[in-house]
């Protein structure tokens, strides 16, 4: 059931992978009717995020083009090569464009399968309901994506750039960050044969 937006709040998309290991792009996977990124793009706006950023990079055009029937706004990262930090950056740039007084921003990959709306939208209302700078999921040990977090982190979020993604940003805050135990989080689409087991349902 879709929830009401919160037009303060805007989920990202990182979808401008090259997606290498899985050997095809790894956004345009088709699982249960659509694509994995027009089903990132749709559980944003099911839990309730106000905007919806795609960021786009390798294949831009077919990842574009998969997102289109969805809600969100593609945000194009030229850069994409240079690695996930600079898309961190890109996205949340094109999300203060339409919402200069954003609140909060939630950064999603496309590869994890076991992601539902009813996780986001716990993360969510957990953080707007506490003090802390941010909330990220947990498993198998660490804290990860999907992470939400406040304005005040979103100037070293847009300083970002390499290989890293938010890693820093997780890593610095990790002692002040809600933690949300996400059970499927550890399951992500990297290799052929992890597409081929979720295709199993095993």
């Amino acid at each position: 059931m879709m929830r009401e937006a919160d037009n303060l709040s805007a989920a990202i998309i990182l979808a401008a992978g090259a997606s290498t290991r899985m050997g095809q792009p790894k956004q345009l996977l088709e699982w249960k009717g659509e694509t994995m990124a027009a089903r990132a793009c749709r559980l944003a706006q099911e839990a309730g995020f106000g905007w919806t950023i795609a960021v786009t990079g390798a294949r831009a055009a077919e990842v574009g083009a998969a997102v289109a029937g969805t809600a969100a706004v593609v945000a194009d990262n030229p850069n994409w090569e240079s690695g996930m930090g600079g898309s961190v950056a890109v996205g949340l740039s094109k999300a203060l464009q339409l919402c200069p007084r954003l609140e909060y921003a939630g950064f999603i990959l496309t590869d994890q399968p076991y992601l539902t709306a009813g996780v986001l939208s716990q993360m969510l209302a957990a953080l707007k309901g506490s003090a802390a700078p941010g909330i990220a999921a947990a498993y198998e040990g660490v804290l990860g994506v999907p992470a939400v977090f406040r304005a005040r982190i979103f100037p070293e979020l847009l300083s970002l750039a390499g290989q890293k993604g938010a890693r820093p940003v997780l890593q610095k805050y990790a002692s002040a960050l809600l933690a949300f135990p996400f059970q499927g989080g550890g399951f992500d689409l990297d290799y052929p044969e992890d597409y081929e087991r979720l295709l199993r349902g095993s």
